[in-house]
Order: structure tokens, then sequence, then C-alpha cells
């Protein structure tokens, strides 16, 4: 009889049968079991353990900017990442910008290491700033903000793969795995940052968290479904990159893509411009968007070659197209969906359209609430539109620290999309630039805990103004708050300057008008007691003259149109066929240094004249007003860009002057907050700052204008009403003496340190900007010790 000799695979199978109890041996000494029974073989790997103050894990733009806030603010601080390089869905990797969020608000654009970093990119990178281009300019420039923090220990290609507990309220380590040293490292740290996207750190953790949608009636929002959902409907998007080859360059789809024979498969999503992919190359619904991770991107892959092919052959548009070819097509899909970690306090909706001061805020949201549809282009026949105003506003709101930390695991904490929120207010915390602030909140919340030794949560009930302060002094904006530090000097300081400009409301080109078929809004800083008259500049179609009511109302902040009642109403009329000033006499006394608004409601036939600044060009719009627009029945929509009304106000108003600069808010909110030098005065310019006796100086902060209304694409740009060539000098007995100083700047934010010296009065000298006709500086500050104050 011939027995057959079993072969290797054989035995493999059958080592895998059921029952097989070979497979449940103990393995062999000094041997780790395997999870199917083998067993794996020691000292295959480097083990290392690395203790900090705080470790981070996920380096997007969220994980980056809290990574570098601990560092700067002293934590001994690991950023642990599992990508190449950083930045996440913004990294050259994926390419998705951290969009323009004041697009879409006013007096909104984020600050502090965000605006650094995005300064810098848009000096050096030759490419515009659109989704799809981002390049590895950007990811240098990201790169060097990380590695030039000492504190800072950067761990790039490094997976966290699991989570070790302390107790079920505490995380002792993080096991983490770096491919291409074959190291195991083991990170220690009384506190940890998830910046994982997809709340991967908590969820292992055992943190408490939200999936899915919340029905309407659990926060009253009127934006939620009726029903709960435990599927979430956002999908997940691919970009592409084409160029032009300078000669015909064919394309062939492969048979596994989709097919877009006709420009109906794509109605409603825009691709007149094909250099570039397209936020609507979406896939979600009905996958998993973590779980189902892998067939998403395979399915937006399928889809995005068929959008391809159909700009190369189908299009009507297609010989635009002949010479482009494709660059580059991402095969790591740009995520939107996440795990959101439960804190102490759950953002809602009322959070994001009537927002409370928070007295632990650590930075702020404005876009708007954008909840994509379900399916994303797997549904065709549904078009891409932006939900009315009415439902999708926001106002400029508080993030709470409360919203950041884990409420069972007390050493979590969270930044970028896993925080604490609803679904509704996801859909706009959950933006890039958002997350960045957060992730620069998170950070500094996290190196105070660090310099405390306490927990998060400690932190928000008893320190929560010590971090106000930190986050403010780095440039931070915190609605509601401003700057209370009792070490800067200048608070206290008399202001004077050279020039100040006054309140204008310039004709910048021919005007588009705006036809009054919905009411329309200016929204004005009012320095003096009085308000005598407004002039609008109006056009009439009609055939015969019409009265026009006016309405004027106080208002709270720049951004902040909410209906008030009004304290004056004025009638004018409006002359047939005619285009001028129509003036409205108010006579009314107002409280000064506040903001009020004029208010026009619909009449058929008339219009008011709209102005835009020229896009990258200094701004001529005035600093703090408002522009809008009523396109439903309550909320007040802003008009953004740099755009403004026709408007006159008597008498002259002079809201920039010097003790803007001193007033403890660096940008728009309550009052312009800005000083503004008089463009026909030229250079130089000077702010003068008297104190009320000598005092010990060491460190002086200003901060210029990087434009907070508009957003650059430009490439090779500096923000043109940026301060340039600049001085500070102490007054001496024989004149000023220079003690610093820059003459190439760009950058918002400027910390000069210096041998300290003593003097009552300090001077601002401004020399040169990078294009604009005025000096304008937002605030300066002045401090006897530089402890603290963070360049």
């Amino acid at each position: 009889m011939h027995f057959r000799r079993r072969t290797l695979f054989e035995s493999l199978l059958a080592w895998f049968a059921p029952g097989n109890s070979a497979a449940q041996a103990a393995p062999p000494a000094g041997h780790r079991p395997g999870a199917l029974g083998g067993y794996i073989l020691p000292g295959k790997e480097e083990v290392l353990t690395r203790s900090f103050d705080v470790v981070i894990v996920g380096g997007g733009i969220a994980g980056t900017c809290a990574a570098i806030a601990a560092a700067r603010n002293g934590a001994r601080t690991a950023l642990v990442h599992e990508r190449s390089t950083l930045g996440g869905n913004s990294s050259s990797e994926v390419r998705l910008y951290p969009e323009v969020s004041c697009a879409h608000n006013i007096w909104c654009k984020e600050t502090g290491i965000l605006d650094e970093i995005h300064v810098e990119e848009r000096v050096r990178n030759h490419e515009p700033y659109v989704e799809g281009l981002m390049n590895s300019v950007w990811d240098l420039v990201l790169y060097e903000w990380a590695v030039r923090e000492k504190r800072m220990s950067l761990f790039l290609n490094t997976t966290v793969r699991e989570v070790e507990m302390k107790d079920a309220a505490t995380i002792l380590a993080v096991h983490g795995y770096q491919m291409g040293t074959e190291r195991k490292f083991l990170f220690t740290a009384p506190l940890f940052v998830d910046a994982t996207g997809d709340g991967v750190l908590g969820y292992r953790a055992g943190a408490e968290y939200r999936w899915g949608m919340e029905g309407r009636a659990e926060f009253q929002e009127s934006n939620a479904p009726v029903e709960a959902s435990a599927r979430p409907q956002m999908g997940n998007t691919l970009f592409f990159r084409a160029r032009d080859a300078g000669v015909p360059v064919p394309f062939r789809a492969p048979e596994w893509a989709a097919q877009f024979p006709a420009e109906e498969d794509l109605v409603g999503r825009d691709h007149e411009s094909f250099d570039r992919g397209y936020w609507w190359l979406e896939v979600g619904l009905p996958l998993d968007q973590i779980r189902n991770n892998e067939e998403i991107r395979h399915e937006t892959l399928r889809q995005l070659i068929g959008v391809w092919d159909h700009i190369k052959n189908r299009c009507v548009r297609k010989d635009r197209a002949r010479n482009y070819g494709l660059d580059f097509v991402s095969f790591w899909p740009y995520k939107r969906e996440a795990r959101r970690l439960l804190g102490d306090h759950i953002l809602t909706q009322s959070d994001l359209q009537d927002p409370p001061v928070h007295t632990d805020a650590i930075a702020f949201g404005c876009w708007y609430i954008d909840i994509h549809k379900p399916g994303g282009i797997l549904s065709r026949s549904k078009p891409n539109t932006r939900p009315p105003w009415e439902e999708a506003n926001t106002t400029p709101y508080g993030i709470p620290l409360r919203s950041c930390y884990s409420r069972n695991v007390t050493n979590l904490l969270m930044a970028g999309r896993p925080i604490s929120a609803s679904y509704v207010a996801f859909s706009s915390t959950r933006v890039l630039r958002t997350g960045a602030i957060v992730g620069q909140g998170v950070g500094t919340a996290a190196a105070l805990c660090a310099k405390h030794r306490c927990l998060p949560r400690e932190l928000a009930r008893t320190h929560h103004e010590e971090l106000r302060r930190t986050l403010l002094l780095q440039d931070a904006f915190l609605p509601g708050h401003a700057n209370e530090d009792p070490r800067d000097l200048a608070r206290a300081a008399t202001v004077t300057a050279s020039s100040e400009a006054p309140l204008e409301f310039p004709e910048t080109g021919a005007p588009q008008f705006f036809a009054l078929k919905i009411p329309a809004a200016q929204l004005f800083p009012v320095s003096g007691k009085r308000i005598d008259s407004v002039e609008l500049l109006l056009k009439s179609d009609r055939d015969t003259a019409v009265e026009l009511r006016l309405g004027l109302r106080p208002a709270e902040f720049v951004y902040d149109l909410r209906p008030q009642p009004d304290i004056a109403q004025a009638v004018a009329t409006v002359p047939a066929r005619s285009t001028g000033y129509v003036r409205f006499q108010l006579g009314r006394d107002v409280a000064p240094v506040k903001l009020y608004v004029v208010h026009v409601p619909a009449v058929a036939g008339v219009s008011w004249a709209l102005f835009s600044d020229a896009m990258d060009e200094p701004a001529l719009s005035p600093t703090g007003c408002t522009a809008a627009e009523l396109p439903g029945p309550t909320r007040w929509h802003p008009l953004t860009r740099g755009r403004h009304f026709g408007l006159r106000v008597s008498p002259t108003q002079f809201p920039y002057g010097p003790r803007n600069a001193v007033a403890g808010t660096n940008r728009p909110d309550r009052w312009p907050n800005i000083y503004v030098s008089h463009p026909a005065s030229g250079f130089p310019a000077w702010l003068e700052l008297q104190l009320p006796s000598a005092r010990r100086i060491s460190t002086v902060q200003i901060t210029f204008d990087t434009d907070m209304n508009r957003h650059t694409r430009r490439r090779l740009f500096r923000y043109p009403d940026c301060v340039k060539r600049y001085e500070v000098l102490v007054a001496r007995s024989g004149g000023w003496q220079r003690i610093a100083g820059e003459d190439d700047n760009y950058m918002r934010r400027r910390v000069l340190t210096f041998p300290a010296l003593t003097a009552d009065r300090v001077r601002v000298a401004v020399h040169e900007t990078n294009g604009g006709r005025s000096a304008r500086i937002y605030e300066v500050r002045l401090y006897s010790e530089p402890d603290g104050v963070i360049g």
C-alpha cells in the first residue's frame, strides 16, 4: 500500500482545521503566543520607551498645530503620525487645501500658528492655493515649523496599534510601530491628544463617542433629521492634478472605471476647470466610512477615472482638455466623517447660531452648517446644492475646552474632527482651518496642564483665565474675550499717532448695483455721539419716485447682524430714473465707540451701489464694516470678501485711531480694533505709547494686518497691507533710540526681544508696507520680561 506524504501546504491546512488540538498547544519557552495558536519569535523588533509631558497622535493640521503650541508653551511633546508627511488631509498626499472660511462668514480669518504657516507657504509657493493643487511646499513649511521646536519629538511613519490603560479612566501609554526602522515605541505621558481624525485613540481607550446622526428632538436642532440614524452620510473624496503637456494626450479609461456618457450624468457638479480634483468626487453611503475605507477608496477612484474619461472623451468642452494629462491621483481619501468623542460639553446647533460666551473658550468656528447629501457622486440624479442661509447660517462661535477633552477618559484631549459635537455642529467644526486653531488651543491647554500638574477638566474649571490670556497673547481669537493680561504695560499707555484715517466707503471702480429684491444693510462703527444723517448711493429704474424707509439699530459684533430693535428711522424719496446719493435725516444721539446698522427693506426697481475690493490688492473696504442681505425671514447673510455698500455718514467718524492698538483685541469684533494711518500722510507713520512712568521693557509684540476679511489663493504672494519695514524706538534725552525692527517683514505677529531697558515712551515707526498706502497695526504689547511671550 502506498502512503503519500502530506505537502507543507496540506499540513498548514490541517493546522487551521476546526478542533485541531495542536493549534492550541503552548508556545515554546520564551516565545509569545500568536493570535492563531502559533507563536511569535522574540527579539525581532527593537522596543523603545519614550516619556513626554504630552503625546499627540495624528499629524494632520490639527495635530501639528497642537504639537507646536504645546512645545512652544514648555511641554515636552511627542507628535506621532502614521504618514511620512504632515498635514493629513491638507498634505500633498491628499491635497485638500485648508479652505477659506471668510468666503462664508465675515471678519473671521483664522490666525495664530495657522496664519504663520499659511503666510509663509504663500510667500514660497509657485502654485495657487486651491484644492487639488496643494504640493510639497506646503509639506515642507509644516515640517519646518515642527522640527524647529526644540521641545518636540517627531515620529513619522509611526502607526499606533494599541492603547495601554492604567485603569478605565486613564491612558498609561500608546504603542506605536515605526515603518522603516522596525522599531516599536511605547509612548508614556500624563496627557494624550487624539488628533487622528477618526477618533482612533479615544475609541481604543474606551472613550464615549457618537457615530451617526442624532434625531431632531434630542438637541432641538432644526437641521437634524427627524429620526436618528446610526449611519453618517458624508463621504470621502480623492483629488487629482492635470497638466497641459503642450501636445495632445489621449486617454483610454480602464474597463473598471465608472462611466459618465453625458453632461446629465454630472448634474450639479461643476467641471468647468479640469486641472484639479473636485470636492464632489465623494463616496460614502452605503459603505461605512471607517470600516470600508479601502472599498471607498477603490469606488472613489472608479468614479474619478470615469469623470476624467468624461472630460477627455465625452464632455461638450473636451477640446479644451485635449493637451491635458493626469499628473497626480490621490490614493489616500480625504475623510469628512469621524467618531465624535464626548466631552463635558456637546456643541449643538444653538451654540453655532446663537452662540454663548464660553469662559473656557480655546478657539472659534465660523463655517456654515455643511451636511453633504447622502450617497455623494453615486446619487447622480441629485445635484449638490447649498442649503439656504436661514438654515445653514452660523455666527462666529466659541469652542470651549469642555468640548475638547473626554468626559470619561480623564487624561485624553481631542483636536480636529473628533471633538465633542452633535452631528449638525460637527458639520461646521470638522473643516481644516477650525481643526487647526482648535489644535493650537488644545496644545496650549495641554502645556498648562503639565505646568499645573492637573487634568483638562480641572484646567477648564480653575485655570481658564490663564488659558485665555495665553491664547490671546499668541494670536488666537476667542469670541467675547479681550486682553486682560496684567503684565502688558501697554494697556495703561496713552497712545498718539502721526495721523489717522477717517471712516470712508470708497467708490472703488464701477459698482455692482444690488437690486433691493430683498432687504439690505450696512454695519459701521461710530466714534462720536451723534449721527445726523446717512446717504445711500441708490439707483432707480422706476418711472415714478418712491419713498424708502431706513432703520438704524445697534449691533454688538461686526459679524453679528441678528435683529435688534431700531433706535431711529427716517424716510427719503428716491427720484425716478436716477442714480445718486439719497440723504436720510436721522438726527440721533448715540452711544459712542459702538457699532450700528442701517437697513432698508425690499423695494422693486431700486438698487444700492455695492463696491468690491480687487482680490489680492490692498483693502479699500473699511475695516470692521459689514454689508449684508436678508435672503430669509430672520437671518442676515454677510456679503464677504471685501464688499461694502455706497454710504456716507455725517458727521465724519474716526474709528481707526491710535487707542485701538491697546484696546485689548487684535481683530474686528465689538469694534474695528485697528490703527490706520491717513493714506495721504504717507510714510513714515508712527504710533507712540506714553506710559504713566518709566518702566523696564524687554519685549515688544506687534500685530500687523494680513487681512482678516479675505484669504488669498495667489502664488508667491505677500499680503499687501502687512507692514514690511518698521522700527521700534524709545525716547532718550537726545531724541529717539532704535532698539529693534525689521526690513523685510510679511508676518502678522512679531515678537521682538532685546536687552532690558527703562523708558516711558515707545514708538513704532512704519516706513514701508508690502503694497498698502497706510500703516495698519492691530495691537502693540509691552512686557518687562519675555517669559511666556512666545515668538
